[in-house]
């Protein structure tokens, strides 16, 4: 079967490289995101060949609909996009102390509402053919509410929760759903903090990582194992006992 990944969110950090390791490993990349020119610097150096740029703009219904149209007309005979992966990220530190509406709204249309608009052009092709592979990159960060994160926080756990209706209702088809949640990865993302960022990855081995996880049958690809095994016991916490621990995490 053809290996064909419509990557959404792939112009830098851990979406060029994956971008990079699965071309490596032998799928083609439709390369979607909204700097055209880093896109097409990026398809040059791909291993492999039949790659794809196709630019958008999450926040835009409209440009979503004409990728996704280029996608399938460049793939229709090649078997069609059997892999969708969702990396489209858009993060600002943010207090309720010092909230600005218009930044949460950006994190919540293009970390989750992108999401679904990329979905609803996809998905019905999934179904159609009875087979695919959904991918959307989440974070750890939407386990639970943490200090600072107004806006990027609610819209993770947004996408926690989208991965999980998937899956379930898509059960009984041959499409799989997988949710990839990262701890601290160092992007242009993670250069705003201001803080400690306990096991800091490389965008490389973050790319590592998901790869690896996409040929396995579990839901979940965390890491690093030493975040994802700490967040596991704080989201056990009762809420007055996290309440209490989360005032050191300030």
């Amino acid at each position: 079967m053809t290996k064909n990944v419509w990557l959404i969110g792939a112009s830098d950090g851990i979406g060029a490289s994956l971008a990079r390791r699965l071309a490596m490993d032998g799928y083609t990349i439709a390369l979607s995101a909204r700097d055209a020119d880093k896109l097409g610097a990026l398809s040059s150096e791909l291993a492999g060949a039949g790659h794809l740029v196709a630019p958008l703009d999450v926040q835009k219904p409209a440009s979503i609909i004409a990728a996704w149209n280029t996608v399938r007309e460049n793939w229709r005979e090649a078997g069609g996009a059997n892999v969708f992966i969702y990396n489209a990220g858009a993060y600002e530190p943010m207090s309720a102390k010092a909230f600005v509406l218009e930044s949460a709204e950006t994190m919540i249309e293009v970390n989750l509402t992108g999401a679904f608009r990329a979905l609803a052009c996809i998905l019905p092709n999934f179904l159609e053919r009875n087979m695919g592979h959904i991918v959307l990159v989440g974070s750890i960060a939407g386990y639970r509410g943490l200090p600072n994160a107004i806006g990027y926080g609610a819209s993770k756990a947004g996408l926690n929760h989208f991965a999980e209706n998937l899956r379930m209702d898509l059960s009984d088809t041959r499409i799989k759903v997988q949710l990839v949640s990262p701890g601290f990865v160092r992007t242009r993302l993670t250069d705003k903090n201001d803080f400690s960022m306990p096991f800091l990855m490389a965008p490389e081995t973050a790319a590592e990582c998901i790869a690896a996880g996409l040929g396995k049958d579990r839901f979940e690809i965390r890491f690093p194992w030493q975040m994802a095994l700490i967040f596991d016991i704080l989201y056990l916490l009762p809420r007055r006992a996290y309440f209490a621990l989360a005032r050191y995490l300030r």
